[in-house]
């Protein structure tokens, strides 16, 4: 579509004092889906790694379509990624590509400062990622129970700010504990007070820690991620997730040869 078909909209960049305007939208797209105030500060303007980039599109003084990604590190990706989290287009404005033309203007400012976009999707918006946005579906993430260790190569990694800052999510915190200087098993209870969900989270100065040196309590529980080539022995409910949650990537400089190896649910906010 044209640029005239959105001269009567105005594009600009998020902003800390437009926050009430997202709660706004997000109530009207999503009325299973209300964040607080102090969640979205924490999400957007607290990450260590870098503020919110994204672009919002008015019509007038209603905020109509919002874009969001923050920056995130993948050990094996040069540089800094963007985690894609929040999209939302108010429904009488649906249809038009306005998250389309907010996607491409955000990934035009990241520019060569980021490798690539990362995103979680649930099935009703993978197929639009992937055809009019060019990610590529890398796989489903599964809740399951099973070995929680990951290599640090091609996973998230965190530093101790980051690390910090993610546990502490408004209404979602997680619960830390340091298995070895380099390692931390994060859990947290999405589904009532007596199932906990786990993960382990590599700190920045790891190396490839063997799994015999965790003993088994650490090495096995209930979690929610994808791993690259490998399928869970033991799935849980499905019932227990929102929806099916899709992994997508798509690459933002020519060259990336970097390997997406595992995506847990402390990478993105899930639970």
């Amino acid at each position: 579509m044209s640029q005239y078909f959105y001269k009567e909209f105005n594009i600009l960049p998020i902003d800390k004092s437009r926050i009430s305007d997202y709660i706004s939208l997000f109530d009207d797209a999503y009325p299973n889906y209300s964040p607080t105030k102090e969640y979205l500060r924490w999400l957007y303007f607290e990450n260590p790694l870098g503020n919110v980039i994204g672009f919002d599109a008015y019509d007038e003084d209603k905020i109509i379509s919002h874009y969001a990604c923050i920056p995130t590190k993948v050990d094996g990706f040069e540089g800094l990624s963007l985690l894609a989290l929040n999209t939302a287009t108010h429904p009488k404005y649906q249809g038009r590509g306005l998250l389309k033309v907010l996607a491409n203007r955000t990934y035009e400012f990241a520019g060569d400062n980021f490798a690539g976009v990362f995103g979680v999707a649930n099935s009703k918006a993978v197929n639009a990622l992937v055809r009019h946005l060019n990610f590529v579906q890398l796989g489903n993430l599964e809740l399951r129970f099973g070995n929680l260790f990951r290599s640090h190569v091609g996973s998230r990694v965190y530093s101790e700010r980051e690390i910090a800052w993610r546990s502490r999510c408004p209404g979602k915190a997680l619960k830390r504990k340091k298995i070895m200087p380099a390692l931390e098993k994060v859990t947290t209870k999405p589904f009532g007070p007596l199932i906990n969900v786990s993960a382990l989270i590599h700190l920045d100065n790891a190396e490839n820690l063997p799994v015999n040196y965790l003993k088994p309590k650490f090495r096995y529980g209930i979690t929610l991620d994808w791993r690259a080539d490998k399928n869970p022995k033991i799935y849980l409910p499905k019932y227990f997730k929102p929806s099916p949650l899709a992994l997508v990537y798509r690459p933002l400089q020519e060259i990336n040869h970097a390997k997406l190896t595992s995506w847990s649910f402390p990478d993105f906010d899930a639970l």
